[in-house]
């Protein structure tokens, strides 16, 4: 397959949260494919992408695994059943899915962090909250963190090395 798929809002999703795990991906010989719950997602500073899926269409039987690029408007999938679901499902065909900076915030609503060490976006000290009361396990000094499939990532900063994680997660035995 070699097909990643990356979840972007609709509006105001972080630009260097996609566009640097992409290259990367790429550079690997990965196919990426977009999906969002628009046709055109706008990044924060303008970037736009012509998404390949709505995220109601996603089949996960086709991807590899499913990275949720961040930003302020990735919480908008906080409430999206078809969003939850997605991530449900890869999970249970036991493929690796990311989220980075805002978009952990939906793994933690959604319960898939539950007893799970985790990271995400602190901007505003509310994820050590929100990981409490969502019963995972917050880890503040790392950029990136992975627990089985799952991997999280705190922001702009964790783009590289959450990318080369995720595709170490892809392929174990992986030389980075």
């Amino acid at each position: 397959m070699n097909t990643i798929l990356m979840i972007l809002a609709s509006q105001r999703f972080r630009d260097i949260e996609y566009i640097v795990p992409r290259a990367f991906f790429e550079q690997w010989g990965y196919t990426v494919r977009t999906a969002s719950s628009s046709r055109q997602s706008v990044g924060r500073f303008g970037y736009k992408v012509q998404n390949d899926l709505l995220i109601e269409d996603v089949v996960a039987d086709e991807f590899d695994g499913v990275y949720f690029v961040g930003g302020a408007g990735s919480t908008e999938y906080i409430t999206n059943a078809a969003a939850q679901h997605l991530a449900e499902n890869f999970l249970a065909q036991q493929k690796p899915i990311a989220a980075i900076c805002a978009a952990p915030r939906n793994f933690l609503h959604w319960g898939i962090l539950k007893n799970k060490r985790a990271t995400g976006h602190n901007g505003d000290h509310q994820f050590p909250v929100l990981a409490e009361k969502f019963g995972a396990i917050y880890v503040p000094d790392k950029n990136v963190v992975t627990d089985g499939n799952i991997l999280t990532a705190n922001g702009p900063e964790a783009s590289e090395e959450s990318a080369l994680q995720f595709l170490q997660m892809l392929n174990p035995g992986m030389k980075i």
